[in-house]
């Protein structure tokens, strides 16, 4: 910077490099500086700025000075976003917004079916689409984009300005005005450009009333005069209009062609506000699902669980789940699934299936022997599922290798937002892994209860067709075969359902 102002100073006082084609430009430069109407702003002979430009930038100032502490809020900041969306809609569809409000739908839960109020949410969200269209968004947009452009301008650096006279000048000091003497425009020529980058969107046409209007509504007090500052958004369109700032500055580095750096505002806030709206909607409806779902699996479990204790891995759990899940990482999404996995397995599977399939398998005297077979396997299956369980389960204890990193990964998660991806991989991997097990468990069970069905159905005929020696095999059972083929048969029926709701 130190060395750049020097190159200017150098050439400001040599004059070097100056052809007679810039010459003459400079010359008409200088001429154009003099009939300006703000001409009082740069002595052309000694190439100072006025005092009366500084005191004008005084003023500016003074006036948005409000305004800049307000916009230091970043709460206040996040209001006026919220309240440039909502002071543009109109009647129609704040109706159809209030309708979508969280509350409103509370109390409509409690009253409508989850299916009908499901499609009322669903009328809702395409009939705001449709009611804040293009030309609500658009409207929305432009008044952001002056709050952007006005947020744009009262952060530019006026103390850092008024310091080139005064060292010791102290922001927001306004009780004592600061004398401003002449200064040579070389010295605050980067501050000159800077503040035309700033006020260059400012325009006198646009709805500043209405912005204003929201900032006084926010704070409680207006911030500023309404005319005062229409009058200074006036002035400055005025200045630029007249190009002197950009003048001054062409010839004051001897650089005819030098122009300003110029910001277009864009802002997408219209578009923002929608899908907010639509995902708070789409929110309610996956609230309303599974809340459905949770009361399907509830009534499932008493169906299927004598046991009212169902809690079993210890690491892959829904309670420890819920810490990634608050840092909106990957979560353990099949811990429900995989528990209640575990839990038929230990309280049927091992015991009453497993000697019920035995005494089919190896007492009954199959006509088809591949149905049989199958059978089998599909048991095997079953029996080995529980070594796979375990070790997901140790994998993701504090000494699992699985664990240990995922547990120093979280305590780093907050200084350092690059281990999400470390920690979603890992936790993404043993999902996979988890959702595996479920499946392959839950098909084995599907063909058990599959031949289950089937042998309910065949110990129920004159003449049976599976199995040749029932009464042999009835025999052997301690409690009535068929009551138990019966009872079991449901538990799977009910099992399957509860896998399939929790991989969903």
């Amino acid at each position: 910077m130190a060395e750049d102002l020097m190159d200017k100073v150098f050439s400001f006082f040599s004059g070097d490099g100056i052809s007679d084609e810039k010459q003459n430009m400079l010359k008409a430069i200088a001429k154009e500086l003099g009939q300006s109407k703000y001409a009082k702003f740069f002595r052309v002979r000694t190439e100072e700025a006025d005092p009366s430009f500084s005191s004008f930038l005084f003023y500016v100032y003074k006036t948005i000075y409000p305004i800049k502490i307000f916009m230091r809020d970043e709460k206040k900041m996040a209001i006026l976003r919220h309240l440039s969306v909502e002071t543009c809609i109109d009647v129609n569809i704040q109706e159809t917004v209030k309708r979508l409000d969280y509350a409103a739908l509370d109390e409509k839960v409690k009253t409508m079916k989850g299916e009908d109020l499901i499609k009322a949410i669903q009328t809702d969200i395409s009939l705001l689409t449709s009611q804040f269209d293009n030309d609500h968004i658009a409207t929305v947009n432009h008044r952001y984009a002056l709050t952007a452009a006005l947020h744009h301008f009262v952060k530019y650096n006026f103390a850092g300005f008024f310091k080139k006279f005064d060292p010791h000048f102290a922001d927001g000091a306004f009780i004592v005005e600061p004398k401003f003497p002449a200064i040579k425009t070389i010295l605050i020529i980067d501050q000159i450009g800077d503040f035309l980058t700033a006020t260059q969107p400012l325009k006198p046409e646009d709805d500043w009333g209405s912005l204003l209007n929201i900032l006084k509504m926010i704070e409680g007090q207006e911030l500023v005069n309404a005319e005062q500052f229409n009058t200074m958004i006036k002035t400055i369109r005025e200045i630029h209009a007249s190009k002197i700032l950009e003048l001054i500055v062409q010839y004051t580095l001897r650089n005819p062609v030098w122009q300003f750096k110029h910001t277009v505002f864009r802002e997408v806030v219209g578009e923002a506000w929608l899908e907010a709206k639509q995902t708070e909607a789409t929110a309610y409806i996956a609230k309303i699902n599974n809340a459905k779902k949770n009361n399907q699996i509830s009534a499932l479990t008493k169906e299927i669980f004598e046991s009212a204790d169902l809690t079993r891995l210890e690491n892959y759990n829904v309670q420890l789940s819920e810490g990634y899940r608050r840092k909106n990482v990957e979560y353990f999404i099949y811990a429900e699934g995989l528990n209640y996995l575990k839990a038929f397995m230990e309280d049927y599977v091992e015991k009453e299936i497993k000697e019920l399939c035995d005494i089919l398998i190896i007492r009954g005297q199959w006509t088809n022997n591949a149905m049989s077979r199958e059978m089998s396997e599909a048991l095997h299956v079953l029996l080995e599922t529980p070594v796979y369980i375990a070790d997901i389960d140790t994998v993701m204890s504090e000494d699992g290798a699985d664990g240990s990193r995922l547990r120093a990964a979280m305590l780093r998660i907050d200084r350092d937002p690059t281990q999400a991806r470390y920690v979603n991989s890992i936790v993404g991997k043993v999902n996979e892994q988890a959702v595996e097990i479920i499946k392959e468990a839950a098909q084995a069970v599907i063909v058990i209860g599959k031949h289950m069905k089937s042998l309910i159905e065949d110990v129920q005929k004159k003449h049976p067709e599976l199995l040749i020696n029932w009464r042999e095999v009835t025999l052997v059972s301690k409690e009535p075969l068929t009551q138990r083929m019966v009872s079991n048969f449901k538990r799977i029926n009910y099992f399957i359902q509860l896998m399939h709701l929790c991989t969903q």
